[in-house]
């Protein structure tokens, strides 16, 4: 019996983590017409930072963020680039005074995102990779934060 319940325990600390572990999982999203079938850390970093305005091949990024409260925002910019969102946001204020660059269009909700993304085929953004509910047809994974 000891060693049912010693199995069993096993079993499930095994089947929990795996969820912890895709449920913590930011899928980066673009249009499914976007040509561009997969992005690196260092690609979307330049994108979300300011860096470069387009994608790998060329064409222009428009990158779609989430609002400063939503603490996914705060997770994919530490995991990203270990910087917070204050930070981050101290960032896009300095690049601003220069009048260069814009930070990314903000937008509410990751339902948002998912319309915004869907809409438009030169953008991409950020949602919650959540068991049970899939992506829309209209939008690809091209990395995965973990």
């Amino acid at each position: 019996m000891y060693r049912f319940f010693k199995i069993f325990v096993l079993f499930c600390c095994y089947y929990f983590s795996t969820f912890t572990v895709f449920a913590e999982s930011i899928a980066v999203i673009v249009n499914a017409a976007n040509p561009i079938g997969e992005i690196n850390k260092k690609q979307l970093v330049d994108i979300y930072t300011g860096r470069h305005i387009a994608f790998p091949d060329g064409r222009i990024a428009e990158p779609v963020d989430l609002a400063d409260s939503d603490t996914l925002k705060a997770d994919f910019y530490y995991k990203l680039t270990g910087l917070s969102v204050s930070r981050v946001n101290s960032y896009w204020a300095r690049l601003r005074f220069t009048g260069r660059y814009l930070p990314p269009y903000q937008v509410a909700n990751h339902e948002s995102v998912l319309a915004y993304v869907a809409n438009n085929t030169a953008s991409i953004g950020y949602v919650q990779l959540t068991t049970g509910r899939p992506l829309p047809a209209k939008v690809k994974v091209v990395y995965i934060v973990k």
